[in-house]
């Protein structure tokens, strides 16, 4: 049997049917790795969907709830690997490093102080406060991985958190070359779009009050994660009487053709790390605002908002002064983040372990 270079972490696989942001990280990786011709396995705690991948799980179904303990539990599958590396694409601390070294791929800390939905609410406090004490018991692990963190805004947090030094940042792949068919259609309508799974965590409440304090026509597309929280965001869209339509589960074909239309992209996640959706909608041509409160703001510190009132200022302003000037702008900011620039950089990491 030929020799497992390179165990790549990827919880995810066994919670959902599609691609998230963060499986789009794992997607790529394994492409890198099929390109560079290096034997490697997927790991994850529960079964896959993805049966075509050459993966090791411990539980032999798939499991979507419990997030955070099955990226704990995925350890005892992991363990039971000898790779030369370890790559884990889940961003969380398991003492890996004791086997062979360990790469970790991460966004801010889920026990750091940054907004999240784990600090909104005694609920997901309570529901957190096993997963604090475990990692605060294999803190060391920082120190010995090697973490790469997805944006700066997640390597301050991972710095202050594990006290380490400031790690490298590589910032994750985009589908830059599918979302740039967009870019080409200058015919654009005052309207906002808003991308993100329909799940508590992402905010989505943030948009509908957008829409109902600026006018602005508004369409949030996701998958449907959260059917009762869906049910929530539909009462106030209503009691608010805001312009906004809700497209769940949406293909990506139709997610372009929206794209295509619009001048303006509202993020509405406090404390997210990154926001791949931001460069998705860049690379089309839409403009976007995001919270000051996350990574996307460093990639358009100047359409950044400190409240939604702030925001409604920014949105306001970007419609009146839109030009294809604005729109190429934003489509070549969005080419660095292209996701062959991500496989390249990952490698000159991934590479001085496998020689």
């Amino acid at each position: 049997m030929e020799e497992i270079k390179v165990a790549v972490i990827a919880h995810g696989l066994g919670m959902s049917r599609g691609y998230s942001g963060e499986g789009y990280v794992y997607k790529n990786v394994f492409e890198l790795l099929k390109e560079k011709n290096i034997n490697f396995v997927a790991v994850s705690f529960s079964k896959p969907y993805d049966t075509s991948l050459n993966s090791i799980y411990s539980l032999p179904f798939h499991l979507p709830k419990f997030d955070k303990y099955q990226r704990l539990l995925v350890y005892f599958t992991a363990k039971k690997v000898k790779p030369k590396l370890f790559f884990n694409a889940s961003g969380i601390l398991i003492p890996l490093s004791n086997i062979a070294p360990h790469i970790i791929y991460a966004g801010a800390p889920a026990i750091s102080s940054v907004p999240s939905k784990y600090t909104r609410s005694f609920f997901w406090r309570l529901y957190l406060l096993p997963f604090r004490i475990i990692i605060s018991r294999i803190k060391d692990e920082a120190k010995k991985a090697t973490i790469i963190a997805n944006s700066l805004y997640s390597a301050r947090a991972i710095a202050k958190v594990f006290e380490i030094p400031q790690p490298q940042v590589i910032y994750p792949p985009v589908d830059v070359e599918f979302y740039s068919k967009a870019f080409e259609n200058e015919d654009r309508e005052s309207v906002f779009v808003t991308i993100a799974r329909f799940e508590r965590g992402k905010m989505i409440e943030n948009a509908i009050k957008f829409s109902h304090l600026s006018g602005i026509k508004g369409i949030v597309i996701g998958s449907l994660n959260d059917k009762r929280y869906y049910k929530e965001l539909v009462r106030l869209r209503d009691r608010l009487n805001a312009d906004i339509k809700f497209l769940p589960n949406l293909p990506r074909e139709e997610v372009l053709k929206i794209l295509s239309k619009a001048k303006l992209y509202f993020h509405p996640t406090i404390g997210e790390h990154f926001g791949i959706p931001i460069i998705e909608a860049m690379a089309s041509g839409v403009v976007p605002i995001v919270p000051k409160e996350s990574g996307g703001s460093e990639i358009v510190p100047q359409f950044s908002y400190d409240n939604l009132e702030d925001a409604v200022r920014i949105g306001k302003e970007i419609i009146e002064k839109y030009s294809n000037n604005l729109r190429k702008e934003m489509h070549e900011k969005a080419i660095m983040f292209d996701k062959n620039n991500f496989k390249e950089k990952i490698y000159d990491v991934i590479s001085k372990y496998l020689m």
